[in-house]
């Protein structure tokens, strides 16, 4: 059995239309009519049968006008400008156009060198309107070297004039140097001659007598601290050295008069012949440089206004 075609049976073949012909046209005999082909058949014209199309105006109850209370002007107060103050034009010293001097844009093969001489326009000294160097800084390249203070917590470095030593100053440091530099040298010595001499010497660092050279060394380097900034004289006031000073003075007096009747035992083992004992050059040197540091540190303190019990002429 032969299956159809795809999309059914196609349509009959309508008949030949009979009749008479129109005049002038030639006979042919016979016509029939070309088959119409699949899907060709034009579609039902109007809706199907019960169909109802929608209402072209807009729905009952719909308000095209506005909701009562609707304001469609601004709330009083509202101001549709720019606000009091605002400029809309460039501030003042503002310049739109291309600097002073500006020459275009470079040509082709890259800028050209520029000209010997090449300054500021004619009439302008320094830089154009509207650009200053910042405040503070000299020429408008920031702060000199060391402006700047130091940081929170950070500790001054120590800094040492000698254009602000007075004559005075200089004398407490140098007479405290000398006392130390005496100290080495001979306090006291005793010899014996007899079939051998010999000959025996004590200097500043034996028995007490370390006591004053070491107060004269300590007042020298607490002000030499001083004035290099690590020691303020609030905390070391300047009367305290001078007290220091005097009290090394005088118990360098108490070492000289111990050298005159000091034996060192001597006597008791080699007897009374031949033996001498007695101060040595280095006790009278130290008591001469002690005495110049009493004196010069009294000056210093008087100088920095301190009170004391006598005042002391001399040089600042």
């Amino acid at each position: 059995m032969s299956q159809p075609p795809p999309g059914g049976f196609p349509p009959p073949d309508d008949p030949p239309v009979s009749g008479p012909p129109e005049p002038g046209a030639p006979s042919t005999g016979p016509q029939q009519a070309a088959p119409t082909p699949p899907g060709a058949y034009p579609p039902p014209s109007g809706p199907p049968p019960g169909y109802q199309q929608p209402p072209q105006g807009p729905p009952p109850g719909y308000q095209q006008s506005p909701p009562p209370g609707y304001q469609q002007s601004p709330p009083p107060g509202y101001q549709q400008g720019p606000p009091p103050g605002y400029q809309q034009g460039p501030p003042p010293g503002y310049q739109q156009g291309p600097p002073p001097g500006y020459q275009g844009q470079p040509q082709q093969g890259g800028y050209p060198p520029p000209q010997p001489g090449y300054g500021p326009p004619q009439g302008q000294e320094g830089p154009p309107p509207g650009y200053g160097p910042p405040p503070g800084a000299p020429g408008g390249y920031g702060p000199p070297a060391g402006a700047y203070p130091p940081p929170p917590g950070a500790a001054a470095k120590p800094s040492f004039d000698a254009s602000k030593v007075t004559i005075a100053g200089w004398g407490v440091l140098g007479a405290s140097a000398l006392t130390l530099i005496a100290s080495f040298f001979s306090f006291w010595h005793v010899s014996y001659t007899a079939i051998v001499s010999a000959s025996v010497g004590l200097n500043g660092w034996s028995l007490w007598w370390w006591i004053p050279v070491l107060l004269a060394v300590a007042v020298g380097v607490v002000y030499a601290l001083q004035l290099f900034g690590v020691l303020s004289k609030d905390q070391v006031k300047p009367e305290w050295l001078a007290y220091a000073a005097a009290a090394s003075f005088i118990l360098m007096i108490g070492v000289l008069v111990q050298t005159f009747f000091y034996g060192g035992g001597y006597s008791a083992e080699l007897g009374d012949i031949g033996l001498s004992f007695g101060p040595s050059f280095g006790v009278f040197f130290a008591l001469i440089t002690t005495a110049a540091l009493a004196y010069f540190t009294a000056l210093v303190a008087q100088g920095a206004g301190a009170k004391l019990p006598v005042k002391v002429p001399g040089p600042a």
